[in-house]
């Protein structure tokens, strides 16, 4: 509806997570904060323009880090019911567990104080219906020396490397999820798993890429002013008849 309202006016979308239903004209550029929602609209946008533009993620010196007096982790928003109703209170059982319910004003000061991080979203993006854009949480907390526990849903497999520089939650059992965080706590030397490549998310390097990027939209803008797309959409000769609709419809409800 607003896409119809700025008809004539140059716009810019700049995606987060997917799985809303939407549509893209090709004359409306995609900018796509992870490379999962880039691949998304690369499927379901083939006529686009379309480029990859991160977060900025400020990391601390080394010289912030702080005294680790909390064991693990964990936000309330977002959370599985598995992590909040299941593993939190079998973990009590063994280590110190901070809940933070409610907005937090510095969370990278919780970041610091920690040893280890959970983060469990895909039940949330599921009952949302869409997916995680970027998860900024757990990327923030690595960067800060935290050990990593997540799902690996959707963005999150951008920058996470189960084993190498995080460790995937939901693992088989609560036992082995606890055993597994238990020995991360006990571990912990301060300074986090090694993560690589996380210079890209950088104020400095963010910036460079959307600056290089706005070139290209301009580019873009002054030559379709002119020129009308002719490129076939793929995806309107796919769209499901109402018989098609109709049988989907009863293989749901039968659970075929």
């Amino acid at each position: 509806m607003l896409l119809e309202r700025l008809k004539g006016c140059d716009v810019v979308y700049f995606a987060h997570s997917t799985g809303w239903g939407m549509t893209m004209p090709p004359e409306v550029p995609i900018l796509c904060v992870s490379r999962n929602t880039m691949a998304y609209w690369g499927r379901y946008a083939p006529n686009s323009y379309i480029a990859h533009v991160p977060n900025i993620v400020e990391l601390p010196e080394a010289s912030e880090m702080m005294h680790r007096d909390v064991d693990v982790l964990v936000q309330a928003r977002k959370s599985s019911r598995y992590l909040l109703e299941r593993l939190v209170p079998a973990l009590r059982e063994h280590c110190d567990v901070t809940l933070l319910d409610g907005w937090v004003e510095d969370l990278g000061a919780w970041f610091r104080r920690s040893k280890v991080y959970l983060y469990d979203s895909l039940e949330h993006w599921a009952d949302v219906g869409a997916t995680e854009g970027f998860g900024l949480p757990p990327l923030e907390a690595m960067g800060h020396g935290c050990t990593v526990f997540s799902s690996v849903n959707d963005a999150l497999a951008d920058y996470l490397d189960p084993g190498f520089n995080s460790h995937k939650l939901r693992v088989h059992s609560l036992a082995w999820d606890v055993d597994a965080i238990v020995r991360a706590v006990l571990a912990h030397d301060g300074s986090g798993m090694v993560c690589n490549g996380l210079e890209i998310y950088a104020p400095a390097q963010v910036t460079a890429r959307l600056a290089s990027v706005l070139q290209g939209v301009e580019r873009f803008f002054a030559f379709t002013a002119t020129t009308e797309p002719d490129i076939e959409d793929i995806w309107a000769q796919r769209k499901p008849g109402t018989l098609q609709r109709a049988k989907r419809a009863v293989r749901l409800l039968a659970g075929v």
